[in-house]
């Protein structure tokens, strides 16, 4: 099975291509999982068991978490579902958490305060999420089919449960703002939804801005609230209780108590090294903004930072890769695409113009340092498909389609995750999406040493073979690794710190993991790839029977034979008929191309000197001399008789052939010396006919 080199380095360099774990290029997209076509059905697998065919369907307006780990989340969207999903990006597999695998799910309250595993928020979209400072997971409000809801939810990563912790379990609940700064346990900022924007401050404080009241279509509202996770109570922190206020700029880059966003529904949220809050554009009004603004919470006041404070603005996209003063997105809506980077710098993806009916896939990121705006990825024109490419491998041609409503994570190695939404996948198709894309900022369009770990990524020469056989591993790492950890299950060696270990062996059938950690100057990253070796187990020793001069192996999936170690060629049945003494091998393989093998010797016994017909060959077997001898008969006296001899291989093939006359009497016989001492050792057929006969003979040659 493992004979092939070629074959094994052609396996593996297709499996590395075509694995949604291999590193990206700086600067380039990557289609990571998920189809390149709308409206996919998912694949929900079994829940609680990640696989790598499992997928989510596709989805508009879930909401999303990163949780500690990195381990990325999202749940509902569609209106239609309320699962959870968890993806790994250490071994890109999606995983159904909780809820249900199809379209519906009602929701399941229990008591509030109290986790329960049967609880779980009911199917919804266009939610408001957080992931708070011990790791936990919250999700706040939404729409459930056509009711606003207030409810909210936390969930326990480690316990894998729901708790509804407040708000209301009805729909389309009105708010109880309170009084401005103060918090109560009887206030509620009432069933809302289409706000991301959500923070979590230091003091594990959870607060969002704005969105729309439900279920008014004109219900914008500019509000700010806060959430105590220890007391429960919620605070109306800055904004207005009454829905449809104006913005007020004010002056740009200049904090003042009197400056508000205005009502919007709002998507792309930041925060800052400072602690600080950041949005960006949003809707209102059947009009898109492109201004950024700064909240500062311990100060609760609002800055215009950079953008138009007129509505529908074109932006200016500038030169790629390069920060100006003038550039600035166009205006948009539901763009939730979005991340922070370890320099701080404000990335975002995609969105939606209303007015315009544009749909955008443009990649854009912000220095809070420098209060400068570079278009970095993507076109600066509107409603473009997608080019996926092929799925893993990334290139300088790949980028998602235009799209709105999707949902992005942060990964290792400051790579940007996104997935879904609706939008463009390809000819001018739209619809919702379920495609996971991955891009890896270049450190050359950034505008601080971003922390390049060393992301991990690795090959193996092959990842499937047989019991005591050994494979080799390549480190495909990038950023410049200086020590690698491999951890082998079921290898042996265990363990090696090379950075291309080799001869590692496998002796126990099974499927096992591979771990890689690199580290560089920076820290260390991490890659486990569960049962990426699969070892087969060696088929049982064949068995040969002989039967007269053919031997038989026992049944298997392949045959080949071999005379003294060497193969012989063609012999690649079951059976085969021996040619003359020695060892005789037959080596079978199994259905995964496992093989075995057993060794008989056979020993061609000597033939009769005396054979039918009055005819003597002698020695027989010979090493390739010897005597054939005809006598003569009673009959034959006074007869001359002219007598040929033939000698013949088992394929009828003439080796030798002699013809010559002689005397028929009492005293006289036919005797003919035949040396064929440079022919190979086997069984050949001696022929020998004159006038009145015909005679055939079997000679056996040694060697």
């Amino acid at each position: 099975m493992k004979k092939n080199l070629l074959l094994f380095f052609l396996t593996s360099i297709f499996y590395f291509l075509s694995s949604p774990l291999v590193h990206a290029q700086s600067g380039e997209w990557t289609w990571m999982k998920g189809d390149s076509i709308p409206n996919s059905l998912g694949t929900f697998g079994t829940i609680g068991i990640p696989n790598a065919a499992n997928k989510p369907p596709g989805l508009y307006e879930p909401c999303e978490w990163r949780d500690h780990d990195g381990n990325f989340w999202l749940f509902g969207g569609s209106y239609s579902y309320n699962t959870l999903w968890k993806f790994e990006t250490t071994t890109s597999e999606w995983t159904w958490m909780k809820g249900t695998n199809g379209v519906g799910g009602t929701a399941v309250y229990g008591t509030q305060g109290v986790s329960d595993p049967n609880n779980t928020p009911g199917a919804r979209l266009a939610s408001t999420s957080w992931v708070d400072n011990d790791g936990n997971l919250w999700l706040y409000g939404g729409v459930e089919t056509s009711a606003g809801k207030s409810d909210l939810w936390k969930y326990e990563v480690t316990t894998n449960e729901w708790t509804w912790m407040d708000g209301s379990s009805g729909g389309n609940a009105l708010g109880v703002y309170g009084t401005k700064g103060i918090p109560d346990p009887l206030n509620d900022p009432g069933a809302r939804l289409e706000t991301a924007a959500a923070w979590v401050d230091d003091a594990n404080n959870l607060w969002f801005f704005g969105g729309q009241l439900c279920c008014n279509a004109n219900g914008y509202i500019d509000d700010v609230w806060r959430y105590n996770t220890t007391t429960g109570e919620w605070t109306w922190m800055q904004g207005s209780s009454i829905s449809l206020q104006p913005p007020a700029y004010g002056t740009l880059g200049i904090a003042d108590s009197a400056n508000t966003p205005g009502n919007r529904r709002i998507y792309s949220h930041w925060k800052d090294a400072d602690g600080n809050f950041w949005i960006f554009g949003g809707q209102a009004n059947g009009s898109c903004f492109n201004d950024l603004w700064k909240y500062d919470h311990n100060l609760n006041l609002w800055t215009w930072m950079h953008g138009s404070n007129i509505v529908n603005s074109t932006g200016h996209y500038g030169t790629s890769c390069t920060f100006d003063s003038l550039n600035e997105p166009p205006a948009r809506m539901e763009n939730r695409f979005y991340w922070t980077d370890s320099c701080s710098n404000f990335w975002m993806f995609g969105g939606l113009n209303t007015s315009s009916g544009f749909y955008h896939n443009d990649l854009w990121c912000y220095s809070p340092a420098m209060n400068k705006w570079k278009w970095t990825s993507g076109s600066s024109l509107p409603n473009q498909d997608g080019l996926y490419g092929t799925m893993g491998v990334s290139s300088s041609s790949n980028h998602p389609g235009a799209r709105y409503g999707g949902v992005a994570w942060l990964g290792h190695n400051e790579s940007l995750w996104l997935f879904g939404g609706h939008g463009y996948p390809f000819d001018n198709n739209v619809g919702d999406l379920n495609d996971l894309w991955r891009f890896i900022p270049d450190s050359g369009c950034v505008s601080c040493n971003v922390v390049n770990l060393p992301g991990v990524a690795f090959q193996s020469s092959d990842t499937s073979l047989c019991e005591k056989f050994c494979i080799s591993f390549t480190d495909q790492s990038i950023n410049n690794p200086t020590s690698w950890q491999w951890i082998f299950q079921g290898g042996n060696p265990s363990s090696s710190t090379d950075q291309n270990p080799t001869n590692i062996c496998y002796d126990v059938p099974g499927a096992y993991d591979v771990t890689l950690i690199t580290t560089n100057a920076y820290g260390s990253d991490t890659l486990t790839l569960p049962d990426f070796i699969t070892v087969y187990a060696t088929p049982p020793f064949p068995t040969i029977t002989q039967v007269g001069y053919t031997l038989t192996s026992s049944p298997a999936n392949s045959y080949q034979w071999q005379f003294n170690s060497a193969d012989i060629p063609g012999a690649t049945n079951q059976s085969y008929a021996i040619l003359q003494t020695g060892l005789y091998t037959v080596v079978v393989s199994d259905s995964n191309g496992c093989v075995n093998s057993a060794t008989t010797y056979v020993l061609i016994s000597g033939i009769d000197e005396t054979s039918g017909g009055n005819i003597f060959i002698s020695p027989n077997p010979s090493n390739g001399n010897f005597i054939v001898e005809l006598p003569n008969g009673p009959d034959l006296i006074g007869m001359v008789d002219e007598v040929s001899i033939d000698v013949v291989n088992t394929l009828g093939q003439n080796i030798f052939s002699s013809s010559e006359s002689r005397s028929i009497g009492i005293a006289s016989h036919f005797k003919k010396e035949i040396d064929l001492s440079g022919v190979a050792g086997g069984v050949y057929f001696i022929v020998i006919k004159s006038q009145n006969i015909f005679l055939k003979n079997k000679i056996i040659i040694t060697k």
